[in-house]
């Protein structure tokens, strides 16, 4: 099939979709104390953010958050956080999966970009989990924290294996592995999230979502663990959203009945409007080709998760602090050219000619930013398991053939 970009996404967007984008990066600008332009009232902005987002549905209560953290923590330290969690993306696939989010309201977008920029700071996202990852296993003694890390890789309860119809990368769950007790809650929290950071640096602009298949087979109430369902659900609703284009929940059993109308009314219905039941092989095709769905599911693909440790060595990188602040140091400044090349589409017409023409500077400045990630990434990222099997090499590509 021809790769036909989502609509809403870098590349598909139609004339309100852009203004749009363009008044969140000014509502941005105003926030981390580089945008607007000299003229413009940046304290009306921000006052204007909160006010033009109502409380209602608000069950994250991220319009306190955000107010909090604009009370604490300075523009350039709320800037930072942005632009490190913008990691391989474009920048505007970041803002963009917000505005989807809150189906286009720039102010409550906002509100929940910042949010979870505050979140991802307080759950040290990247000075703790993928900084470290992986990596612990290398260490003399673990904690019990960081063996209950480790126990889930090992186990082979979940992993990524292939893409979907829209390109999409396919996480595989089962849930018949998962001992609720074998670990803690914040040893399972770690894992969610250093899980989904991983599936953050597989997918691609501007297919930037992942197709997730829920393995119900063999599943019993002995595997049930609500804490961590809870979890999940939270994370991806309120802190990585549109990060889920479908969600596969395969082989449910009867039991699983009663635990379904639990978890549904934790569900945004957006959210729950992604989830689909499958039990055959014809279901999951419909989303994935034969090729690319394992054997196990009646497709043709032969490949079998086989964790392979972490090796000696892999990370030494992380160490070298002089080569990573000279990556980092070139790539602060293309983030200054984005930010003045944004500064000045945002006050422009999409339609004209002018503003194409500083989108078409933003774009090639984005894809520096790209390449330099990748130059950058084994000095602020622990190897993986997809580095180490060589799905992910080190200019960022993606090949799934080489660990067959």
């Amino acid at each position: 099939m021809s790769q036909q970009i989502p609509e809403g996404h870098v590349g598909c967007l139609n004339f309100e979709q852009e203004k749009k984008l363009q008044e969140a990066w000014l509502q941005l600008g105003a926030i981390c104390g580089v945008l607007p332009p000299q003229g413009i009232d940046v304290s009306r902005i921000k006052t204007s953010t909160v006010d033009g987002a109502t409380d209602d549905n608000d069950k994250y209560g991220q319009t306190k958050e955000f107010q909090q953290y604009l009370a604490e923590e300075p523009p350039e330290g709320i800037r930072k956080t942005i632009w490190s969690m913008t990691k391989c993306d474009h920048p505007d696939s970041l803002v963009l999966r917000f505005l989807r989010a809150r189906k286009w309201h720039v102010n409550k977008a906002i509100i929940m970009l910042v949010s979870t920029i505050k979140w991802r700071q307080d759950m040290r996202i990247e000075d703790n989990v993928t900084l470290q990852g992986e990596a612990v296993a290398l260490k003399e003694s673990m904690t019990d924290d960081e063996n209950g890390f480790m126990l889930q890789y090992r186990s082979g309860k979940s992993y990524v294996r292939g893409l979907d119809l829209h390109y999409r990368p396919v996480y595989i769950v089962k849930a018949r592995l998962h001992n609720p007790s074998a670990q803690s809650d914040k040893a399972m929290e770690t894992y969610i999230l250093h899980t989904i950071e991983s599936i953050r640096v597989l997918v691609r602009d501007p297919y930037d979502t992942a197709c997730l298949i829920f393995d119900l087979t063999g599943f019993g109430l002995k595997n049930m663990d609500f804490a961590a369902v809870r979890f999940i659900v939270n994370v991806f609703e309120a802190r990585y959203p549109e990060t889920l284009g479908v969600v596969l929940v395969h082989n449910a059993p009867y039991i699983f009945q009663g635990i379904w109308k639990i978890i549904k009314g934790w569900l945004d219905p957006v959210v729950a409007a992604k989830i689909v039941f499958t039990r055959s092989t014809a279901d999951l095709t419909k989303y994935i080709a034969s090729k690319s769905l394992q054997v196990e599911y009646g497709g043709d693909e032969s490949w079998e998760y086989r964790y392979v440790e972490p090796n000696p060595g892999e990370n030494g990188k992380l160490d070298d602090h002089d080569a990573r602040d000279k990556i980092q140091a070139e790539r602060d400044e293309i983030i200054h050219m984005f930010e003045t090349a944004t500064a000045e589409w945002v006050l422009l017409d999409p339609e004209t000619q002018a503003a194409k023409e500083v989108a078409s500077k933003r774009a090639e400045l984005a894809e520096k930013l790209r390449v330099n990630y990748w130059q950058l990434d084994p000095y602020i990222r622990a190897r993986t398991f997809y580095d180490r099997i060589g799905v992910l090499d080190q200019d960022g590509k993606v090949n799934f053939a080489k660990a067959a």
